[in-house]
């Protein structure tokens, strides 16, 4: 597009300063020959050596830098440094100066920091200094360029580094960074464009862009990543780049100045015979007689319109400053272009309904994205309201995710704008904004355009990203495409849908089986459940085959937590309760499971091969699930049996050898028997007491008792029962014959056997009994004559005939105790032997036997309910009562430790001893009472009574009254 095509707009408003006057007069008659801005001053050099300073309030300070002109000046824009170049004298070399315009001297004058001489002494006519002060260049009238290169405020004796010549007079420089240590230097002339690589340290390679040059001031730098090396000719604007020419710009007109403004390029350029004011861009042919005049234009190159022009007189620069342009003329009048905000120009646009402008203007100054939606919204209502609806969908289409859909839907939802509107469902999808509602929307669009094709490749497509609700897609699919709606459920893995179109739609249940096999156990099983019923209806054999296979996971699985998730065969009993056989069949594929199979699903399997069982008339094969059921409730595996629930099934179905096994498992003999009862099954029952009489013994007197009130029951089984009863002794004879008497079946003959051995028994312990009787008598008799002696000692005399003593063994020596049992002990054994001194120590242990029996046996008789216990469970009452009688325990234990304690007499001890000692009877409360042994006398003579007052002691009679020999005894001490 040429220049003149270009779109042009007032974007800038000009201000005439009134402290220009200010300025002029600073400057004076000097003239202006050099200018500069940043860090916040607009720096202008005279040829009087002065530097004046201009801050944004329009104060001005100036300094002297050199004693003659200022040539070249520039202010680094992010630091106070200003670098110049000029002369102190005629005709000698330049100085280039440094100043830190934020340090100043007592006069306020800012500090020169470097003063270094140039090395030639030809006119320098550019000044070039990066931001960072790292490097600096200088170009000469002559083509000459001195390279600087370290910290241009520190390095003051380092030599520049001179450049290849160039033959032509330096008319621009310009440093550009390409990364963070390589640089380059683009150079202008009048003639030519190169760039030089001042990264290297030896030597710095020229390249030579183009053969086309530029006038003093017409070259620019343009920032950016996207920067280019700009110079402006009569006929265009040209870039470049570090590497090769760049794009060009067709601009006519004589350009004196070129600048950079923001995203702005800056052209000044001379015009003849135009009126002041005057917006003109064109080239006319230079007249004497023609008015000069300087137009100044402002372009937008990227967008291509031109933002600001105008023309003034004697534009001497063009300084940006302060987000602002700053134009000097060579008067030193300053005027100020401020640009318009974006919004004022946004609604000048809008007025114009230039709307592609406003977003290409609102997008290159980063525009808020909510504003730049509204931008978008506009223009397409603009283009809606023209009747462009598909640039009006265009536009739509940009405020996706931030104007609301329906905004949009409702101006499309005529028929005749059906295009449209799935264009912008299509790219509602794509950006992943739909609802259920568009996708509904979208499809319906597609089924009134006929367009399958699209809707197909709208699905089925994968290289593109579209997100809609795929639910409500295969739903519309299902109306007017199944095979569509098939290929979308299957490529988004909605499985129950695709399962759902098969069944429904399509009828195919053997290929949804097939699927449901590809898929993961888990969704296998949540599937097969949902539709099990469906299947089984159809595919029964099939279904049941498949859930074999899936069921066997949940036994052959070791990951425990996918066990909760897999199908268990009572998950499925429900399709196969009204086919037994089938179900026997499908349980019968995972009895090699039956340590895992839960106590309900052995519950099922027993029923229905018990209803199997009922409904076989074949006997073989009913025997065959007999030995199956059996086996089962046998098997070792099984860990959890409800055995009552498995009792109930097989009662009603009068399963016998099930009730037989479970009722012999729970050790429930009684039942059992009554069982066989109830089936007059007596060979059974009597089988049963003879494998489990000697576990239970009541088993036969069950048996018994039902053959006493039983017409049927065979009296030749009558004599066993009997025998076992008597040989047990589980009933009394006397019982069992009274039981007999009372039956109407049984007859003399039938108990013939029983009744002759009974009574021989009888005979014989009724025989044995009265020997024992007579035995006991006589004993009874010795031990009252003998008690009765004892009683009357002292008319019967007692010899102790013992001469050895009970204890040691030896020969007994005096002293000597002697007991009425006829247990003699030396003294000293005695008391080492004896617990008491009144108990005779070979006697005491059998005594406490008899005495803690006695006291047992006391306090037994406390226990009624013990007694009476026994006396229900006794089959011979009165022997049990008769024992208790035996043992005394009807008897008071007071009186019987009294009679205990007189027999005691029979092991009272008498002491022997060599010395005479004082003869003393024991009274009854001592029942041992110690005697000293002398020739036994009638009571009347007795030499010991003490109780004879008249009688007189006589010592002569003493044997004892002789000093006992100590020497003699051989028990003595031998100290």
């Amino acid at each position: 597009m040429s220049f003149l095509e270009w779109r042009k707009f007032n974007f800038f408003d000009i201000i005439h300063d009134a402290d220009s006057k200010k300025i002029s007069q600073t400057i004076g008659s000097s003239k202006i020959t050099s200018t500069s801005s940043g860090h916040g001053h607009l720096v202008t050099c005279d040829d009087d050596g002065l530097v004046h300073l201009i801050t944004r309030t329009f104060q001005v300070t100036t300094f002297r830098a050199y004693q003659s002109a200022v040539l070249l000046s520039t202010q680094l824009q992010y630091s106070s440094f200003l670098v110049t170049i000029g002369e102190d004298e005629p005709s000698t070399n330049a100085i280039l100066k440094v100043w830190d315009l934020e340090r100043r001297d007592r006069q306020s004058t800012p500090i020169c920091i470097r003063s270094t001489k140039l090395p030639k002494s030809e006119k320098p006519t550019t000044l070039c200094v990066t931001d960072n002060r790292l490097l600096m260049a200088v170009g000469f009238v002559d083509g000459c360029i001195a390279l600087f290169k370290g910290d241009l405020s520190r390095d003051r004796n380092s030599k520049p580094k001179m450049l290849k010549e160039l033959g032509q007079g330096i008319t621009g420089m310009a440093f550009k960074c390409v990364s963070k240590d390589q640089w380059y230097l683009f150079v202008s002339t009048a003639s030519s464009v190169q760039q030089f690589n001042v990264t290297s340290k030896d030597s710095c390679p020229m390249t030579v862009l183009d053969a086309v040059g530029c006038d003093f001031k017409c070259s620019v730098l343009v920032n950016g990543p996207d920067s280019h090396f700009m110079i402006a000719k009569e006929d265009a604007i040209y870039c470049y780049t570090v590497d090769s020419r760049g794009p060009c710009y067709v601009v006519g007109g004589e350009k004196i100045i070129l600048q950079w403004f923001r995203n702005y390029l800056i052209i000044v350029s001379r015009e003849r015979g135009k009126p002041l004011n005057a917006i003109t861009v064109s080239t006319t042919t230079k007249h004497s007689d023609e008015i000069e005049s300087i137009s100044i234009t402002v372009l937008d190159i990227q967008n291509k319109f031109i933002i600001y022009t105008t023309t003034m007189q004697d534009i001497l620069s063009v300084l940006p400053e302060w987000g602002s342009l700053y134009i000097l003329t060579t008067k030193g009048c300053l005027s100020q272009l401020i640009e318009k905000d974006l919004q004022s120009k946004l609604t000048v646009l809008f007025k114009k309904n230039l709307y592609d402008v406003a977003v290409r203007m609102a997008k290159c100054q980063q525009y808020d994205s909510q504003a730049l939606i509204d931008i978008f919204r506009q223009y397409g209502d603009h283009l809606y309201t023209k009747g462009d609806h598909s640039g009006a969908v265009e536009q739509y289409i940009k405020t996706i995710g931030k104007l609301e859909p329906s905004y949009v839907i409702k101006k499309f939802l005529d028929s005749q704008y059906i295009d449209s509107l799935t264009t912008y469902l299509h790219a509602l999808h794509k950006s992943g904004n739909a609802t259920k509602d568009h996708t509904t929307l979208l499809f319906n669009c597609y089924s009134k355009l006929n367009s399958l094709d699209k809707l197909q490749e709208f699905i089925v497509i994968k290289d593109e990203n579209i997100d809609f609700d795929v639910d409500v897609a295969i739903k519309v699919c299902r109306q007017s495409s199944p095979e569509n709606a098939l290929a979308l459920a299957e490529k988004h893995s909605r499985h129950f849908l695709y399962i759902k179109i098969l069944l429904e739609d399509r009828h195919e249940y053997t290929s949804a089986l097939e699927y449901i096999e590809k898929l993961s156990i888990e969704q296998s099983v949540q599937t097969i459940k949902q539709y099990s019923n469906v299947f089984m209806e159809n595919v029964p054999k099939d279904t049941v085959s498949f859930l074999k296979k899936l069921c066997s996971t949940c036994y052959t699985t070791t990951n425990v937590d996918l066990s909760g998730n897999l199908a268990q065969p009572e998950d499925f009993i429900y399709l196969l309760l009204d086919d037994s056989e089938c179900l026997v069949d499908f349980l019968e594929h995972f009895d090699n499971f039956l340590d895992k199979w839960s106590t309900s699903l052995l519950n099922t399997y027993i029923e229905h091969c018990l209803i199997v069982w009922k409904n076989e008339n074949n006997q073989e094969k009913r025997s065959i699930i007999e030995k199956k059921i059996v086996n089962i409730l046998q098997s070792s595996d099984i860990k959890t049996c409800d055995h009552y629930q498995i009792l109930i099934l097989a009662t009603s179905f009068e399963f016998k050898p099930a009730i037989v096994y479970i009722f012999e498992h729970n050790k429930q003999y009684s039942k059992l028997i009554r069982y066989y009862l109830s089936l007059y099954d007596y060979i059974g029952a009597i089988e049963c007491c003879r494998r489990y009489g000697h576990v239970e013994s009541k088993l036969w007197i069950l048996l018994f008792n039902t053959a006493m009130v039983d017409d049927m029951f065979p009296p030749s089984m009558l004599e066993e029962i009997l025998n076992e009863i008597e040989r047990k002794s589980l009933l009394s004879a006397h019982f069992t014959i009274t039981s007999l008497a009372k039956s109407k079946t049984i007859n003399i003959g039938h108990v013939r056997a029983y009744l002759t051995s009974l009574f021989g028994a009888e005979k014989k312990t009724l025989e044995k009994d009265k020997e024992m009787v007579d035995k006991y008598q006589k004993d009874t008799e010795t031990l009252k004559h003998t008690i009765e002696k004892l009683k009357n000692w002292y008319i019967h005399a007692v010899v102790f005939q013992g001469l050895r003593c009970s204890a040691c063994n030896n020969q007994l020596e005096l002293p000597s105790v002697h007991f009425m049992c006829q247990h003699s002990y030396h003294q000293h054994c005695f008391q080492a032997f004896s617990e008491s001194e009144d108990d005779c120590p070979a006697c005491t242990p059998n005594n406490k036997q008899i005495v803690d029996i006695i006291r047992t046996q006391g306090q037994i008789k406390d226990y009624n309910e013990a007694f009476h216990s026994q006396l229900e469970r006794a089959t011979d009452s009165f022997s049990l009562i008769s024992e208790y009688f035996g043992r005394c325990l009807f008897d008071d234990l007071s009186t019987v430790e009294n009679q205990l304690a007189k027999s005691k007499l029979l092991s009272s001890p008498v002491v022997l001893t060599p010395k005479p000692v004082a003869p003393v009877v024991q009274t009854p409360p001592r029942l041992s009472p110690i005697l000293s042994v002398q020739t036994i006398q009638q009571q009347n003579t007795n030499p010991f009574d003490e109780d004879d007052d008249d009688m007189e002691y006589d010592d002569n009679k003493n044997p004892f009254k002789d000093e006992y020999d100590e020497s003699k005894n051989p028990f003595a001490d031998d100290s």
